[in-house]
């Protein structure tokens, strides 16, 4: 059986042509789909001051680049929480391959454990 582990963070939305050829090319059947806490993705609207100074002090942008360049992306990477957005992602995932197992798991940074999501 092959298969394809994926971290859930932002999303395999902006990556699925990748998993897309995994599948039809290399023959994937399973797909371990591990999101993680302590998620820096989790709750990204208050964490745009600290982002906007990086790419100023670490990059070289004007406040103004920095700032059109989080608005612009920030929405659509911020997740809710994430075993949410696991279990979310599963789903879509496994409407769009029905044929692929998809496995929901998350890794607790804090005890460096990785479990298996009960679906509901």
């Amino acid at each position: 059986m092959l298969t394809l582990s994926a971290l859930a963070e932002p999303t395999l939305r902006y990556s699925e042509f990748n998993v897309s050829y995994a599948i039809a090319v290399g023959g994937i059947k399973s797909i371990a789909l591990i999101g993680h806490t302590q998620c820096g993705m989790v709750n990204l609207m208050s964490r745009k001051t600290a982002f906007l100074n990086g790419m100023i002090e670490n990059a070289g942008w004007e406040r103004e680049m920095a700032e059109d360049h989080f608005n612009h992306l920030a929405p659509l990477f911020e997740i809710g929480n994430e075993v949410d957005f696991v279990l979310t992602e599963t789903k879509r995932l496994r409407l769009r391959y029905p044929k692929v197992q998809v496995a929901p798991l998350l890794y607790r940074v804090e005890d460096r454990l990785l479990y298996l999501i009960r679906e509901d």
